[in-house]
């Protein structure tokens, strides 16, 4: 398995989740721009193995990893919805 930060994955399954209660712009732009922008916020988690991986996923369920996922993804809808990066 190559190096890979399992947030990435995280963050972008819980951003979907998310946006299904949103009213604001889901185009593939804004969603990697959203993605992008929450992925700053929050440590990177790289992994090399599947058992690292299961594992950093039970660690993020953790209430307060749970949490602070939560509140970058909704900063990063928040910032992006005010101010789209493209023309619509």
């Amino acid at each position: 398995m190559a190096v890979i930060n399992i947030m990435e994955n995280i963050i972008a399954e819980k951003l979907d989740l998310q946006l299904k209660d949103c009213n604001c712009c889901k185009c593939n732009d804004c969603k990697q721009d959203m993605l992008a922008y929450a992925l700053n916020i929050i440590p990177p988690k790289y992994v090399n193995s599947a058992k690292g991986e299961l594992f950093g996923r039970i660690n993020s369920t953790k209430l307060q990893n749970s949490v602070d996922i939560d509140i970058a993804i909704a900063k990063a809808i928040s910032i992006v919805s005010a101010s789209p990066n493209h023309k619509n």
